[in-house]
């Protein structure tokens, strides 16, 4: 068995306390069959890139579920996938968005296989509901650095990706950099602006491999 956390409005406690969770997001309504089909949640507290933990309006549920349940994915690109859809801040492109699922589902990993730095932000799909019997909440949530270390270890593997894809030596060029020379060689091309409550985010694909990756956009 395996702990996940979850963030609910504080208003549907009473519901999911006879309900439990139910499969699907109301917050990024996409087509992905994976993710309509599951709850999502966090391996820990601090993974949430949402906000929810500083949010008073929520509160944290942990839920414990069977590990072979659970799979692990990269919300940035529902996130990508989402402006994609719906066309917040850039046009509407349904065949990109399209793409973006497909490379989610794609990428979604046992949660066995999941390593530090694998996805921006991981998120947890749990096959299913999860029972009320399952869940308990949360009242002081561990505050901790697991999801900021888990961003820079994902920035630094991006790098050392984009060091060989451009033929460079060693640099102490940051992934934002490396991001710019890539996509003015004609690399790398952006395909979405969003955000979450970490950072504002830019979305690539490298040209030649289809390869999908995101980059936090300073300022």
């Amino acid at each position: 068995m395996l702990d996940v956390f979850h963030y609910a409005r504080a208003e549907d406690l009473d519901a999911i306390s006879e309900e439990g969770l139910k499969p699907g997001s109301l917050r990024w309504k996409v087509l992905s069959e994976l993710r309509d089909r599951c709850v999502y949640a966090w391996l820990a507290p601090d993974y949430d890139v949402m906000g929810y933990n500083e949010n008073p309006r929520y509160v944290c549920l942990r839920a414990r579920v069977d590990a072979a349940r659970c799979r692990v994915a990269p919300m940035e690109l529902i996130s990508a996938a989402y402006v994609n859809h719906i066309g917040r801040g850039q046009p509407k492109n349904e065949d990109l968005a399209a793409r973006l699922i497909a490379a989610y589902e794609k990428l979604a990993a046992p949660i066995g296989e999941y390593l530090p730095g694998m996805f921006r932000a991981p998120e947890i799909l749990v096959e299913g509901a999860i029972s009320a019997d399952d869940l308990a909440v949360v009242k002081a949530p561990e505050a901790g650095m697991r999801g900021e270390e888990n961003r820079r270890q994902y920035a630094s593997r991006w790098s050392e990706h984009l060091i060989r894809v451009l033929s460079i030596q060693r640099t102490l060029m940051q992934l934002q950099e490396l991001t710019e020379a890539a996509s003015h060689r004609g690399i790398a091309v952006r395909v979405a602006k969003h955000d979450d409550a970490t950072a504002y985010l830019e979305t690539y694909m490298l040209v030649e491999t289809g390869e999908f990756f995101t980059v936090e956009k300073e300022d």
